[in-house]
C-alpha cells in the first residue's frame, strides 16, 4: 500500500512541478499505541516506510508527522533521521507551548504548527513561549544549523526526574522546578531552550526548571560555574537586561531558575577554571 501510495504522489509532485518548483512534502497520521495497519489510516509515510516514499517518490523533498500521541520527543527523532528536514504541520494542541521550545532548540525544526490554537481557552502560556521564539528568530536558523542549541522537555510523569544536554564545553542539568522549603512540585511540566550566542554566552528561555552547570568532560577537565544571571529581552538583536539575578534567585551562584506558570528568557554567562 505505502509503495502504491508513494508511487501516485510522487507522480503527481513531479508533474506539478514542472508547472511550478516549489518544495513538496507528504504528512503522516501517526498510529496510535497498539494499533495495526488497517486500524488507522495506513500506507502513509511513517517511519519505517520513508525509504520506501524515498524510492517510489523522489519528487518529495521531505516527510511530515501529525503529532497527538505522547512521546513527542521519539517522533521528533523519527522524522531527523537520514537529513530529513523536520516540519511539523499537526500537533495536539495543549503541551504546545514546551513543545514549541524542544522542537526548535533540541530538533531543529523549520516549523511547528499546533492544531486549533485558535481555540484555546487560555492563549497566555502559548503566547509567551512563541515571544520567547520570537525574540530569538535572528539568530536561530544559523544556530540551529551551526549546532549551537538545544533543548528539553520535562514532565511529571517522564522515566527519570532529571534531563541533561551538553553544549559549548557546559552540560546543563535540568529538573522539574520545585518551592522551598516544601519541595512539592511547582508545575507539572517545564521546558526550555538553550542558544550558544558567544564562548560561555547563552540565552536560555523557557519555565518550571531548575538547572545546575557542570564541566562537559568530553571536552575536558575542569571546574564550571555561573558568571552572572540576566532576566530581559531581545529586541531587533538588542539584549535589555530588566533585573540582575542573585541571592536566593540562584540559588547563591549554584542554579538557573526559570519560573513555574511563566516563561522567561534569560542571558546567562559561564566560566570555566581548567584543571591544572
Amino acid at each position: 500500500m505505502a509503495w502504491n501510495y508513494a508511487r501516485y504522489i510522487g507522480k503527481v509532485t513531479e508533474e506539478g512541478k514542472k508547472e511550478y518548483a516549489l518544495p513538496m512534502f507528504v504528512n503522516a497520521q501517526l498510529p496510535s499505541p497498539y494499533e495495526r495497519a488497517g486500524e488507522y489510516p495506513s500506507g502513509g509515510p511513517h517511519p519505517y516506510y520513508l525509504e520506501v516514499y524515498r524510492a517510489a517518490a523522489p519528487a518529495l523533498d521531505f516527510f511530515s508527522p501529525d503529532i497527538y500521541w505522547p512521546d513527542f520527543e521519539y517522533w521528533c527523532q523519527r522524522y531527523s533521521e537520514n537529513g530529513n528536514p523536520l516540519f511539523i504541520p499537526e500537533a495536539r494542541i495543549d503541551p504546545s507551548s514546551f513543545n514549541a521550545l524542544y522542537v526548535f532548540g533540541e530538533a531543529h525544526a523549520f516549523g511547528f504548527s499546533p492544531f486549533s490554537i485558535d481555540n484555546l481557552p487560555d492563549v497566555n502560556s502559548v503566547a509567551q513561549s512563541y515571544a520567547i521564539l520570537s525574540q530569538l528568530r535572528d539568530v536561530l536558523p544559523q544556530a540551529q544549523r551551526e549546532g549551537r542549541t538545544r533543548g528539553l522537555l520535562l514532565h511529571v510523569s517522564s522515566p527519570r526526574p532529571t534531563q541533561t544536554v551538553a553544549l559549548d564545553g557546559y552540560l546543563f542539568q535540568a529538573t522539574l522546578a520545585r518551592s522551598w522549603p516544601a519541595k512539592t512540585l511547582l508545575q507539572d511540566d517545564g521546558a526550555m531552550i538553550v542558544l550558544e550566542t558567544a564562548p560561555g554566552e547563552f540565552l536560555i528561555g523557557g519555565t518550571a526548571l531548575t538547572i545546575t552547570v557542570s564541566k562537559d568532560l568530553d571536552s575536558g577537565e575542569g571546574t564550571a560555574g555561573i558568571v552572572s544571571i540576566e532576566e530581559g529581552q531581545r529586541e531587533n538583536g538588542i539584549w535589555t537586561t530588566s533585573r540582575r539575578l542573585n541571592g536566593d534567585e540562584n540559588n547563591q551562584g549554584r542554579s538557573i531558575s526559570l519560573s513555574a506558570h511563566q516563561f522567561k528568557l534569560l542571558r546567562v554567562r559561564l566560566y570555566t577554571i581548567p584543571k591544572p
